[in-house]
């Protein structure tokens, strides 16, 4: 049986979990990007599995639980870079369960007594958390493995691989938008990375606020604080002031983030979307599209990568190969 021919155009998470997955479906898989790993968004983000701001969505809830699955597997792979980490999440309002949290395990939820006042509840549960370099690392060296190929070059129009390959699979985030969808968006975020200490052990959210989602996530080789998550913003200065803020308001989550000492401060654009376009393309049936996951990548990579094997026609080995086959 011949094998399909695909090309994955980019090299961030979404790039690199679909290659994977494409080539333990057994496919001949080539990526095409024009940057490495290193210099995607996707390296610079806290990479931890959280459902940021997203109304209740069944297609989103199954990738997302596809995807916590199936890192839950890669944690026990130390070379993977992810391990699973104690989320505690706070709410402004009481709105029961977290309609995402029979994704998780160990769920539970605080006593009044436990959580700062302002707050209305508060869940914590167990979640995976990747640093982002070592993973994105660890996937492009599976990728490899699996007899992938890596070939750095910028792409006009994916339409134009379509003489080399069966299938072209643009995964280009923001860089999309050169290919005709207006749909796109920017959204900068600023993110701090700090010192591990022991003074912060887990992982902690509040995302009440759109604009100013507050996160602390705990990492093997640092501490990263965040956030923000302006529209529309491509400024790259970052203002001592807005350090303040986000170490104000993660101090408010985890008291002893005022002890961390911040090492870096980073800026990223996530690609925005009303919703991840996870489709064939319309003028190219041959093409197949994986981006606009906002500040969902790493929460959705193996579900998207999943169901582009299905568009793929591969649909036959989609579970095997994103749940219980992703590791070397």
């Amino acid at each position: 049986m011949t094998r399909q021919r695909i090309i994955v155009m980019g090299a961030g998470v979404s790039g690199l979990t679909t290659a994977v997955t494409m080539s333990l479906a057994g496919c001949d898989v080539a990526i095409h990007a024009a940057e490495g790993p290193a210099q995607t968004t996707s390296a610079l983000a806290a990479a931890i599995w959280h459902p940021f701001y997203q109304a209740p969505d069944l297609v989103y809830l199954e990738r997302a639980r596809v995807t916590y699955a199936t890192m839950l597997r890669l944690s026990a792979d130390a070379a993977s870079g992810v391990r699973m980490r104690t989320l505690t999440e706070y709410f402004q309002r009481d709105a029961g369960v977290p309609w995402w949290a029979e994704c998780a395990t160990g769920l539970e939820r605080l006593a009044q007594g436990d959580i700062p006042p302002r707050f209305a509840c508060a869940y914590r549960m167990n979640v995976p958390v990747a640093d982002a370099a070592s993973y994105l690392r660890y996937l492009m060296n599976m990728f490899l493995e699996l007899g992938g190929r890596y070939v750095q070059r910028r792409v006009g129009d994916p339409a134009s691989l379509l003489d080399n390959a069966d299938r072209v699979v643009n995964c280009c985030g923001y860089g999309s938008r050169q290919f005709g969808d207006d749909d796109l968006s920017l959204s900068r975020a600023i993110v701090l990375r700090a010192k591990r200490d022991d003074a912060v052990r887990g992982c902690f959210i509040d995302d009440s606020d759109p604009q100013a989602p507050t996160y602390v996530v705990e990492r093997d080789n640092d501490i990263v604080l965040g956030g923000t998550a302006d529209p529309d913003l491509t400024s790259t200065v970052i203002g001592e002031r807005q350090i303040e803020d986000i170490v104000r308001r993660c101090n408010g989550l985890c008291e002893g983030v005022a002890a961390l000492q911040v090492i870096e401060a980073r800026i990223g654009f996530r690609p925005m979307r009303r919703a991840a376009r996870v489709a064939r393309d319309e003028r190219h049936p041959r093409v197949l599209h994986n981006y606009g996951h906002g500040g969902g990548g790493f929460t959705l990579s193996w579900g998207c990568a999943n169901d582009v094997l299905r568009l793929a026609g591969v649909a036959g080995v989609a579970g095997r190969a994103g749940v219980t086959g992703a590791h070397p």
